[in-house]
């Protein structure tokens, strides 16, 4: 009995497996791996809107990290508005724009 719980012992020591069984597995030893949203303090929070004025005011551009589930991506451009009733911001990159939700900016910095 032992023998079957060494090595890639789940799946060796259950000849029934069915494929999907083992991919549902795969997925959710997949998932323990995703990055937990982090909670921002109220400190923290005005630090990044402040940033976010000051690029939009002094037409300074701004690296904005964002939460991701695998990574962490990274946007820099200005900042040109900031819609307070859908809380998002308008990032422009040269001569194109996106808009970024601001609960998923988890840090600035400023160029």
């Amino acid at each position: 009995m032992s023998k079957k719980l060494q090595g890639n012992g789940l799946f060796e020591s259950s000849r029934m497996m069915l494929p999907e069984h083992k991919e549902a597995y795969l997925r959710l030893q997949q998932n323990l791996h995703k990055n937990p949203r982090p909670q921002l303090d109220e400190q923290e929070t005005d630090r990044i809107s402040m940033l976010l004025a000051e690029s939009m005011r002094f037409r300074k551009e701004v690296t904005l990290i964002l939460f991701g589930e695998w990574d962490r991506p990274e946007l820099a451009g200005v900042v040109t508005k900031m819609d307070q009733q859908q809380k998002k911001v308008r990032l422009t990159q040269g001569n194109d724009f996106l808009w970024v939700k601001i609960a998923d900016i988890i840090d600035a910095v400023l160029k």
